[in-house]
C-alpha cells in the first residue's frame, strides 16, 4: 500500500468512527403557528348557534346561518342533509327545557372567506346528557361576518366522552 492510500483509508476511517460516535443533531423545534387572527370570531359564530339554542332564540340562530345552509347526520346507515330553516324554527319553539350543547377540543381551518371548525360535543337536556359525537362546521365570511353554511355531525350514546367538569359521576352504591 502506498502512503497516500493509507493516508486516505486513516482519514476515512477516522471519519467514519467520528461520524457514527456522534449524535445525529436534534429536529429544530416544531413552533406552533400562531392563531389566525379571524379564530376567534369563527368559534364566536358558532358558540352563538350554541348560545342560542340555550336561551331559545331562533332569530339569534338565524344570524349564524347562511340562507342556503344544510344541516347533515353522519351515521351508520348513511348520510343524510336537510335546510337549517326547520332546526332554526325548533330553537325558537317554547319548551320547557334547555338545550345545552357545550363545543371543546376545536380545531379551525381559515384561508380567506373560507373557515371549518372540528370539535367534540355533547348535548344535554337540562342537566340531563342525551348524546355526544363530533361536528364539523364549514362558515364563510360575508358581509355580515362569518356565517354557517354547513353543519355535519355524528351522535352516539355509547362510548361518549364529556365536557370538561361535566364528566358523570358513579350513582351511589353502584361501585364494585
Amino acid at each position: 500500500m502506498t502512503l497516500p492510500t493509507v493516508a486516505m483509508f486513516a482519514l476515512t476511517a477516522g471519519l467514519l468512527l467520528t461520524a457514527s460516535c456522534s449524535a445525529p443533531p436534534p429536529p429544530p423545534e416544531a413552533e406552533t403557528p400562531p392563531p389566525h387572527p379571524e379564530e376567534a370570531a369563527v368559534v364566536a359564530a358558532v358558540e352563538q348557534l350554541f348560545e342560542a339554542m340555550r336561551v331559545g332564540d331562533s332569530e339569534m340562530a338565524r344570524a349564524v346561518f347562511h340562507p342556503e345552509a344544510r344541516l347533515g347526520r353522519a351515521g351508520d346507515d348513511g348520510i343524510s342533509f336537510n335546510s337549517a330553516d326547520g332546526f332554526i324554527d325548533m330553537i325558537g319553539r317554547p319548551r320547557d327545557e334547555v338545550y345545552d350543547e357545550p363545543v371543546w377540543d376545536w380545531t379551525v381551518q381559515i384561508d380567506g372567506r373560507l373557515a371549518q371548525m372540528w370539535t367534540r360535543y355533547a348535548f344535554y337536556r337540562d342537566d340531563e346528557f342525551s348524546h355526544c359525537g363530533w361536528e364539523g362546521f364549514q362558515l364563510y365570511k360575508g358581509e355580515t361576518g362569518w356565517q354557517i353554511t354547513q353543519l355535519i355531525d355524528t351522535s352516539r350514546t355509547e362510548d361518549c366522552f364529556y365536557p370538561p367538569g361535566r364528566e358523570p359521576t358513579a350513582e351511589p352504591g353502584s361501585e364494585g
